[in-house]
């Protein structure tokens, strides 16, 4: 229990200080993660809140990736392809 809470404690703090480099994908990301688990099955609301907590795990890395590739791999890609070789 105390790893999984350190692992959440430390994506968020990863998302915060990687900001500049796509960390508001990752907080996006785990906010979707959590919205899209929680309506799943699960027989009272302790269990939901559960699995809404697993998505926002699985959802803040895949986040931060994807806002990664968007603030840093956009823009160079987009650099490589309008400059000409010399």
């Amino acid at each position: 229990m105390l790893l999984t809470i350190a692992a959440f404690a430390g994506m968020i703090a990863l998302c915060i200080v990687g900001w500049s480099y796509g960390g508001m994908g990752g907080l996006i990301g785990g906010a979707l993660g959590f919205l899209i688990r929680l309506p799943g099955r699960g027989l009272d609301w302790g269990e939901r809140l559960g699995n809404g907590y697993v998505g926002a795990l699985m959802g803040m890395p895949v986040g931060l990736l994807i806002g990664g590739v968007i603030a840093l791999g956009g823009p160079a890609l987009l650099n490589a392809v309008n400059n000409p070789p010399q």
